[in-house]
Parts: structure tokens; sequence; C-alpha cells
């Protein structure tokens, strides 16, 4: 069942970076170095490694865009980003995902209590759940359903899942060793996502709106690579709608008997 292929590495990277956490966490208690002078200040390592992982984005998008076969297709998916965002947008889709984050993190605790464990846990399922590239990468893997694997079908939780090591080994050196049990809600969750995929992949099959459904997750993805470059901060959770119109506008045009 390579579909999961995808899911288990992003578990396996919580693994290992909450297990770095901790081990960092353990030498920051016994004390540190001071700073050494006489050298030229660099940028953190966190945020070159999220600019660096944004140019991957945009390189794991690219292939995407280029799915559209006709102008009819390039239309829908036009069409389906515009009307997902003014979807997204009226429902204020990302405020209230940032909202549920938030109140869940106060009901266990609040992050400033960074002897919480509960804390750590809801911040870090949170953090790795919820979001784009959790939905498209789960879609996305949802194509390896049978024969070998196929790396192209998990690019986008690949890039997830090293995004997810870096942000691991920060929250386990905050929260301990809690950080360590959000990956199994993550294989649970995103498990879960990919079975759905799977079941209904056939049916987009029959009316054709995978090339399409992928061109719109691919644009999705590049709003993501302008978030962790700090080009152009984005609400990426508001073009959510627009990864599931381009099914709908599909299967009505199917209904009246068009084909795309």
């Amino acid at each position: 069942m390579w579909k999961y292929f995808g899911t288990l590495v992003n578990a396996l990277t919580v693994i290992c970076g909450s297990c770095l956490g901790l081990f960092l966490r353990a030498r920051a208690t016994r004390g540190g170095s001071g700073e050494r002078g006489g050298s030229a200040k660099r940028a953190p390592l966190p945020e070159t490694m999220m600019f660096c992982l944004g140019l991957c984005t945009i390189f794991a998008a690219a292939s995407g865009l280029i799915e559209v076969e006709s102008g009819t297709q390039a239309i829908i998916v036009v069409a389906s980003m515009v009307l997902g965002l003014l979807i997204g947008y009226a429902l204020r889709l990302d405020d209230r995902v940032n909202s549920l984050g938030d109140l869940l993190v106060k009901r266990t605790g609040g992050a400033e209590n960074v002897a919480n464990p509960a804390a750590g846990f809801v911040t870090a399922c949170l953090l790795f759940c919820i979001g784009s590239m959790t939905i498209l990468g789960s879609f996305e893997s949802a194509r390896n359903g049978s024969g070998p694997l196929d790396l192209n079908c998990h690019t986008t939780l690949l890039i997830k899942s090293l995004l997810d090591l870096v942000s691991s080994t920060c929250l386990s050196v905050t929260y301990g060793a809690s950080v360590l049990a959000s990956a199994g809600f993550v294989v649970l969750f995103q498990g879960a996502l990919t079975l759905l995929a799977s079941n209904v992949q056939p049916f987009l099959n029959a009316i054709n709106a995978l090339p399409m459904v992928n061109c719109v997750g691919s644009l999705i993805l590049l709003t993501i690579a302008l978030n962790l470059m700090d080009i152009k901060k984005t609400k990426t959770a508001d073009y959510l709608p627009a990864i599931f119109l381009p099914i709908l506008i599909c299967w009505i045009l199917e209904c009246f008997g068009l084909r795309v």
C-alpha cells in the first residue's frame, strides 16, 4: 500500500526531529557555550532552511502546472482559483483555522507553559496536520494506490516532512517528549485523508478532473512557497475550497454531456 508512504515518512521525520530536539534540550540544560566573537553574523539556520524549502516547493509545483491539456481546462483552473478564494475569504477559513489552534492551545494550558505536555502535543498536532500541504499531499499520495512506489505522488508530503523535521526539533526543545506522541496522530489523520482520497479517485478519473485538481494544488503550493520564503504572506487556507471546485465543474459539464 504505497499510498501511505508519504504519511509514514512524515511521521518518521517528526520522530527524528523530536529526538534531535530532546538531545538539544538536554545539552541546553547542562549549560551552553557563550557567543563567539570575530565572526560575521549569519541568518539563523531555520530561516535559511525555510527559504531553501520554499525553492524546493516551487520546483515540486512546476510539474503540476503543466498538466492541463486544453484551453477549457485552463479556464476551469482559473475559475476554480478565483471562486475558491472568494469562498475561503468569505468563510474566513484561514482565520478560523488559526483561531482553532489558539483556542486548543489555551485550553491545554497555553504555549507559554513549557512544562505542560498537553500543550506540546496539541500544538504539534495542529502544526503538522492542519494546513494546505496536509490536504494536498494526502490527495496526491492516493494516486499511488497500486503498482510500484512512485515518488512523484508523494512530493508534497516529502517536502512537508522536511518542514516538520525542523518544526518538531524546535517544538521538542520547548515542550519535551510530548511532541513525539504527535507522530501517531500524523499517521492517523493523514492516513484517513489518503484513504478518503483513494476512494473518490475513480470518480475523478471518470470525469477527467484530476489534471485540473493537480494544477490547482500546484498553484496553492506556490502560495505556500511564497510564505516559506517570506516574499508574500498569504492566507493559504483561504484557497482550499479551490481544490474541490474543478470536481464540481467537471461533474456539471459531464451531466450536460460535455467532456473537458
